[in-house]
C-alpha cells in the first residue's frame, strides 16, 4: 500500500479522492490489498472545499511542505497555473506524482500518459499523448491528439485529431476538430467549436471559436 498526499484541495482535489477510494473498494471487493492509504491534501487555501471532507483533511500548504520520503503525491489542482506551481515547488523538494486513473474510464493501449496526470475520461482512444499533469474530466480524446502539460480537458468534450498546447484549459462540452492547433496557454470557452488555429496566450469562445481577446502572461 502506497502512502498518498493530493496536492489541490479544491473540486478536483474532491475527484481525485473518490477516485482513489473507488480504487481502493474495487481492490477491496477483489480481496487485494489497497493500493492506496490517503494522507491528506496540501493547499494554501485552509478554507478549500476538501478541507472538510470527514475522512481525510488539509495537511499542510503547498510552500511549507517538505515530503519526507516514501509517500507519492497526485495532482488535484484543475488550474494550469496552480498545477504548474504546485509540482514545481514540490518536486524541487523530492515529491514523486504517480497518474490516477479512475475505474470505470475508457483508456485505449498505447496511450502515452506523463506523471502526475488525473484521467476519469469517457474514452481515450489509442496513439493519444498526454504530457505531464494533464487532466481530462469526462472527455473524449480520439486517436492521433496530443495534450500539452499542465493542460485541463473539461467534461463532456471532444478532442479530435488536433495538437492542445502546454496548459490549456479547455471548457466543458467544447469541441476540437480534427486538424486544429490550440497554443500554449490558450482558454477555450465552455461548449466552443474550435476549427482552426488558437493562438498561444488567446481566448476563445462560440462557434465556430472566435477570439474574444489575449490573456495577460
Amino acid at each position: 500500500m502506497k502512502e498518498i498526499i493530493i496536492a489541490g484541495a479544491g473540486e478536483e482535489g474532491l475527484d481525485v479522492l473518490s477516485a482513489i477510494r473507488n480504487l481502493n473498494r474495487l481492490a477491496r471487493e477483489r480481496g487485494e490489498e489497497e493500493p492506496y492509504k490517503v494522507l491528506g491534501f496540501l493547499d494554501d487555501d485552509p478554507d478549500a472545499p476538501a478541507g472538510k471532507d470527514a475522512g481525510t483533511g488539509i495537511i499542510g500548504s503547498i510552500a511549507g511542505w517538505a515530503p519526507r520520503g516514501g509517500e507519492v503525491y497526485a495532482m488535484g489542482f484543475r488550474s494550469p497555473e496552480e498545477k504548474e506551481r504546485a509540482a514545481s515547488i514540490l518536486m524541487a523538494k523530492g515529491a514523486v506524482f504517480e497518474t490516477i486513473t479512475a475505474p470505470g474510464s475508457a483508456v485505449a493501449d498505447f496511450v502515452e500518459t506523463g506523471c502526475g496526470c488525473f484521467i476519469s475520461s469517457f474514452r481515450i482512444s489509442a496513439g493519444v499523448r498526454l504530457g505531464d499533469f494533464v487532466s481530462v474530466n469526462g472527455a473524449m480524446i480520439c486517436s492521433g491528439a496530443s495534450v500539452g502539460s499542465f493542460s485541463c480537458v473539461g467534461g463532456a468534450a471532444n478532442i479530435g485529431r488536433a495538437s492542445v498546447g502546454r496548459g490549456v484549459l479547455i471548457g466543458r462540452g467544447a469541441v476540437v476538430e480534427d486538424g486544429a492547433e490550440i497554443g500554449d496557454g490558450a482558454r477555450i470557452a465552455a461548449g466552443s467549436v474550435v476549427t482552426c488555429i488558437v493562438p498561444a496566450g488567446a481566448a476563445v469562445s462560440g462557434n465556430p471559436a472566435k477570439a474574444g481577446g489575449v490573456r495577460n502572461t
